[in-house]
This record gives structure tokens, C-alpha cells and sequence, in this order.
């Protein structure tokens, strides 16, 4: 397939959809005192939920050594991909030997069914237990797609209903969910029982905003998830991200590279705070090198075509080795009921919060102000200074850090035990590290 074509005609049509027929819902927004309420979420659970885009069977670039792919799945700490079924360029055996390396594979089924979960079975044989989850089609409203004589949705429908089946039929995949298809009105759904195991959208925010709150109205992950709602189905959004050739005016999501590190990682939160289990990040790789920075599929990418790492290469590198630091000690299960109980002051409508439980006492409260870090007329990124808020816990905390993963995985600042902290709050997330007082 042509990859430009693909991700372009996706990002008008999404873009397109999104402003002119779907209503934003109300999504968690900090106010000036927000109290804190609700379970906090496990830092594993957070940790696991990280994923990212790849392509294997692109082996005319970057992705054709799959050793360095391992190498940077592994340098930055995710182990959750998502790729097309085995089967068409790359030998089964690069699929197989990255399962070798810990690679945990969500497959999306191609347009040939039949021999998709023929390979499916192939490479289940070959590495078991290394099928994350089985997607149907991808993005049938820009690919068109037939199936046993159907066209369009019907076919798209049917062939879901044919995955979910199989899958599920077969003792094989017997724990393996099956994430919906995308790319089909689910103004005209009103259940995918039977077909699907989890709701499933792409979000692409436009003009260099940011992913959930903008002053203008704009609120791309809500916007995606909210006609999924109704499916009562746990929700994951396959595609997410920016690409990173700076670019000014309207119906355009090309950023440079520190504003892609700010925008993917607060993706990350915003999609956790709104229910999504796993964010699967696009892509891993710039696939191909494009030296005159004209065709923006080429940019998607955490790491350069080199295996450079990017900024947010960087950032997701960090983040998750402060996640899986907060983890240490954790066990299953929900946690525990002594998280800290907190009220935050100042945070102006723009920002966000979510409280994580880590292991051995630890919880990690992070905040973020989504102001506006492009600025679309120029082509420029945006320094917006941070916020000051008051974090005012119920009982002195016995210690905290201050952490900015888009920094460094070691944490910026320290705080002597105390009930009241006062953080600057930037343009993305950064992470208090809490132990609560006896």
C-alpha cells in the first residue's frame, strides 16, 4: 500500500469527521480546587498499556533489520506491538524470532482472511503465547474491502464477525481478544456483540494541537471515543500520534520533534484517564529516509531512520523506566485503599491530573496543562511557561519527587515531608512521586 496516501487521506477524513459531526463530551477536567476521587490506576497496568506501531514487512527500510527493532523496542521499554498478520514480505521468521525477544504482537487481519489467520495459526505454532490480540480490518472507510461477495461495510462487518468466530473457536487463542475493525460509522452500530471483544478508534490531532483539550473546542480523544461508548466494550486506540516535519496552517499534524515528545506522552495520560487499556503509538520507525522532508509518512516515527532516537524516543524511554522503578514491590489486583487523598489548587481548566499506585507505598500523581505548545500560523513550536498548583494532601506525605520524563528518568526535584507541595505544571506531564505519612 502506499503509506503516504494511507496516513493523509486518514488524517483529512478523520480530521474532517471529527469538526463537523461529533459532538465533544464531557471529559475530566481540573478546575481551580479538584478533590481527589477516583481509584487510582496500577503504574503496571499504565506501563503494560504503552504500545506502538510497527512494519515488519516493510523490508525496503528501516524495519528490514529486525535485530536493531528489537533493539529499540527494548531501549525504550515497550513491549507491545501492533502489525499486520505474517504473510506477505518479511519471513514468518522475523515475527518469530521477535516473540523470542519478549515482543507481544496484536495482529491486524489483511484483506485476505483466509490466509491471514492461516498465518495467524502459523505463527502461534511457531512462538506460543506471543498473540497479544487479533484486529479486524484496518480503516475500511480509506481502504475498501471485500468479502464473500460484500463490499464496503457490510463486508467489513462480516469479516469481523468471521475473525471474532474463528478466533474464539479455537482453543488456541482461547484468552486472545479480538479488537474491532476500524474505519466504519458507529453513528449506524448500535452493538458489536459477537464481533468484537474491544471498541477500537485512531486519533490523529490536527494542526500541532494538543490531544484532548484545546481553548477552541477542540478535543480529539474524546471526540474519537465517544460513539464507542454505547458498545459497553473496554476500549483501545490503535493508531496515535504526530509527525515531525514543521508545518504551519490548518488540517495539518506535522510538528517538530520536542512538541511530537510533548504530544505523544500526554496522549498516553489523556488516553488512560478517558479508559483506554492500550495505546498503540504510530509508528517505532521513520520507515524510509525522506532527505527533503516533504512526505510526512515518512516522520511518524519515535526513532529517526537511522535508529536515531527522537525526543520522544527519549521520553517514552524515561517514562516507562519511571513506571517500572514505581512498580517495584507491586503485586495483582486492585489497589490498595490508603492512596493519598489530595486537593489540587490552581489548576485552570486546561489541565489534567491521574493518580497512579505503584509498589511499596509509592504513588505517582501526574499533571499537565494542555495549552497550546504550536503555533500553527508561524510553523513554531510553543514554550508555554507552567502553572503553579498547590498539592494539599490530607495528611503529610513522609516523601516526594518531582519527575519530567521529557528531562530524564531521575527525578528534577525533592521535597522534604510535607502536607502542602507547590509544582510548576508545564505544557506535559510530569510526575510526582509520593509515599504517604503513617
Amino acid at each position: 500500500m502506499n503509506g503516504a496516501t494511507f496516513r493523509w487521506a486518514m488524517a483529512l477524513s478523520f480530521g474532517m469527521l471529527m469538526i463537523g459531526s461529533i459532538a465533544s463530551i464531557g471529559s475530566p477536567l481540573a478546575h481551580a480546587q479538584v478533590p481527589s476521587n477516583a481509584q487510582p490506576l496500577r503504574s503496571d497496568a499504565f506501563l503494560d498499556s504503552i504500545a506502538v506501531n510497527t512494519h515488519i514487512d516493510y523490508t525496503d527500510g528501516a524495519y528490514a533489520d529486525v535485530r536493531k527493532v528489537a533493539a529499540d523496542l527494548a531501549w525504550i521499554g515497550v513491549r507491545h506491538v501492533r502489525e499486520g498478520t505474517p504473510g506477505t514480505s518479511a519471513p514468518l521468521s522475523s515475527y518469530v524470532w521477535l516473540a523470542q525477544q519478549g515482543v507481544k504482537f496484536s495482529f491486524v487481519i489483511r484483506p485476505d482472511v483466509a490466509d491471514s489467520l492461516l498465518q495467524l495459526e502459523r505463527f502461534d505454532a511457531a512462538a506460543p503465547r506471543s498473540v497479544a490480540a487479533v484486529e479486524g480490518f484496518n480503516e475500511i472507510n480509506n481502504f475498501p474491502v471485500r468479502y464473500n461477495g460484500l463490499t464496503g461495510e457490510p463486508a467489513g462487518f462480516a469479516a469481523q464477525q468471521a475473525i471474532y468466530q474463528h478466533v474464539h473457536g479455537n482453543a488456541r487463542f482461547a484468552n486472545v481478544p479480538v479488537y474491532d475493525l476500524t474505519g466504519y460509522d458507529v453513528a449506524h452500530v448500535s452493538t458489536r456483540a459477537g464481533a468484537a471483544d474491544y471498541a477500537n478508534q485512531h486519533v490523529y490531532p490536527q494542526n500541532g494541537e494538543q490531544p484532548a483539550w484545546n481553548a477552541n473546542g477542540d478535543k480529539w480523544f474524546a471526540w474519537s471515543l465517544d460513539g464507542l461508548r454505547k458498545f459497553g466494550l473496554p476500549l483501545v486506540v490503535t493508531e496515535f500520534g504526530y509527525f515531525t516535519i514543521p508545518q504551519a496552517g490548518w488540517v495539518r499534524i506535522g510538528v517538530d520533534e520536542p512538541s511530537q515528545a510533548k504530544g505523544v506522552l500526554n496522549g498516553l495520560f489523556d488516553a488512560a484517564s478517558l479508559g483506554v487499556t492500550r495505546t498503540y503509538i504510530y509508528e517505532l520507525l521513520d520507515e524510509k529516509p525522506d532527505p527533503q522532508n516533504t512526505n510526512g509518512e515518512m516522520h511518524f516515527g519515535l526513532f529517526r531512520n537511522d535508529h536515531t532516537p527522537k525526543p520522544a524516543a527519549n521520553t517514552i524511554r524515561n517514562l516507562t523506566a519511571i513506571l517500572r522503578g514505581a512498580s517495584v514491590g507491586s503485586s495483582a489486583g486492585s489497589p490498595t485503599n490508603d492512596s493519598p487523598s489530595y486537593t489540587l489548587h490552581g489548576m485552570p481548566e486546561s489541565a489534567r491530573s491521574l493518580l497512579l499506585a505503584g509498589g511499596n507505598g509509592h504513588y505517582l500523581l501526574a499533571l499537565w496543562n494542555e495549552v497550546p505548545f504550536w503555533d500553527r500560523a508561524a510553523g513554531k513550536p510553543l514554550n508555554a511557561g507552567g502553572v503553579k498548583v498547590q498539592v494539599e494532601f490530607e495528611r503529610a506525605m513522609r516523601s516526594a519527587a518531582l519527575y519530567d520524563p521529557t528531562v530524564s528518568a531521575d527525578p528534577q526535584q525533592r521535597f522534604d515531608a510535607s502536607q502542602k507541595l507547590t509544582v510548576d505544571v508545564p505544557d506535559h506531564v510530569i510526575l510526582l512521586d509520593v509515599t504517604p505519612g503513617s
